[in-house]
């Protein structure tokens, strides 16, 4: 198995990745990391924290940081929204001319249920 390091500049401690910025550069949760640890398919250090035991990563494999394809991601992301934007639209003109409709035959029924007066 290949390893990638990370870069300092990923690193905000020098200790190495905690699990959320390791989980934020491979596109994973922080609870698929965290079993990656335990399974021994990450490898971290237990260092003592604020709030007990933390861990840190000093390498990722590159098979997970492979799996994150960053530069298709924000434009199939656009698309995605730009099509949720549109049904959006369509269902909220939809919407409107069911309301305006109930809104004519609630009138209508209105209408034949008033007692008619000579």
């Amino acid at each position: 198995m290949q390893v990638k390091s990370i870069s300092q500049q990923t690193i905000m401690t020098n200790q190495g990745l905690t699990i959320a910025q390791a989980a934020r550069t491979t596109g994973l949760s922080t609870r698929t990391i965290r079993r990656y640890i335990k399974s021994g398919r990450i490898s971290a250090q237990v260092i003592p924290g604020g709030h007990g035991k933390e861990f840190r990563i000093a390498t990722i494999p590159e098979e997970l940081t492979s799996k994150r394809n960053i530069g298709k991601q924000p434009i199939q992301t656009i698309g995605i929204i730009r099509e949720l934007q549109d049904k959006n639209l369509q269902l909220a003109v939809e919407l409107g001319a069911a309301t305006e409709r109930i809104r004519t035959l609630e009138d209508q029924v209105k209408l034949l249920t008033t007692d008619k007066q000579p």
